[in-house]
């Protein structure tokens, strides 16, 4: 550990960091002020994923979510000495892209439930589906479009935002392809991960700075910083889909080894384990009964179980909070991103 670095604590961490109570409020009541109309198919569907209506286009009292990517936008658009309103629209832009994915992923991935509730195309179908994530990702442009007062900086922020989400897009066509596979390199989850989760929380960072007009310099450290806290978030993710609690994190209690997906503790597992017992795994791994899950999770506890895996989101925050360190920030910024890192990559939800 490097001289002065204050080790991140290495326990889930249930409070919100002070990040997620400053920026929410002011995003979410953008957000739903740019909505459409709930008469409309694409409005009752979007509305109800995004937990504002039911399934009739009645109105529903519930959160929209933690917001982590576009307090990430507002935070850095504040760290870098502009003020927030200038970003707002690029905050409802990346969160809108976030949940386009989150509509078109519970269809790849067959999800009939997300968070308690049947996902979109579970009550309309896959084709209404489909159509309820184009809503979204168009709504994201809109918001961008009209929510940054300079040209230059807009159109920054829109080649910026159009990079991101076809990094997003690749990443799931590498998550896809990856499922079923446990025998892959790292480097080779570590692309996925950087490209399907990195980039947008990459991108929220990018254009809070590009619309406080901040130097080309620091957006290009707020880039990097954002892939790096990426890899903490899927990372401590996907611990979370193999041995977290699922009345606190509402997946479901098969979880990714369920699933067979090619998830962070897995492909630890596989690298950690003899020749012998990778054998085990694969065959395991290309079975779907209830016995080879069983045997999977054995396997997992013999290469080290939850401990394995435990301590390298936080790794990789540390990482992404000395980029942020070398931007020059003031304090009370730097320790809301430190804040916010460490929550990142230890939550337990």
């Amino acid at each position: 550990m490097e001289r002065g670095r204050v080790p991140l604590v290495q326990q889930p961490i249930d409070a919100l960091p002070s990040m997620l109570s400053v920026y929410p409020e002011r995003i979410a009541k953008a957000m739903r002020e740019a909505a459409l109309r709930p008469t409309t198919v694409t409005g009752r569907m979007s509305g109800y994923h995004m937990g504002w209506l039911d399934e009739r286009g009645n109105p529903r009292a519930r959160p929209t979510g933690k917001l982590i990517r576009p307090s990430l936008c507002l935070w850095a658009c504040e760290a870098c000495g502009g003020d927030a309103d200038a970003a707002i629209g690029a905050a409802t832009a990346v969160e809108w892209v976030h949940n386009f994915t989150l509509v078109h992923d519970d269809i790849q991935d067959g999800d009939r439930n997300r968070h308690g509730r049947a996902t979109v195309w579970a009550v309309w179908g896959v084709a209404q589906g489909i159509n309820a994530g184009d809503a979204l990702h168009a709504l994201a442009f809109r918001a961008l479009a009209e929510g940054m007062a300079e040209p230059e900086r807009t159109m920054r922020a829109v080649s910026a935002l159009s990079t991101a989400t076809l990094e997003v897009v690749e990443g799931q066509c590498l998550d896809l392809s990856l499922e079923g596979r446990v025998q892959i390199p790292l480097r080779a989850y570590l692309r996925m991960v950087r490209a399907k989760t990195g980039a947008l929380l990459s991108v929220g960072l990018v254009m809070g700075a590009i619309a406080a007009g901040a130097p080309e310099r620091i957006v290009q450290r707020f880039r990097r910083a954002g892939y790096l806290l990426g890899l903490a978030f899927q990372m401590r993710d996907d611990w979370l889909g193999t041995w977290g609690d699922p009345t606190l994190t509402g997946k479901s209690s098969a979880g990714d080894v369920g699933r067979r997906k090619a998830s962070f503790p897995l492909v630890a597992a596989y690298h950690a384990l003899p020749s012998q017992k990778q054998r085990r795994l694969l065959e395991a791994f290309a079975e779907r009964t209830d016995e080879a899950t069983q045997e999977i999770r054995t396997l997992l506890h013999e290469a080290g179980g939850a401990e394995l895996t435990l301590s390298a989101p936080l790794r990789f925050a540390e990482k992404s909070i000395d980029v942020v360190s070398s931007c020059g920030v003031r304090a009370p910024f730097l320790d809301a991103y430190r804040e916010m890192a460490t929550y990142v990559a230890s939550r337990s939800r």
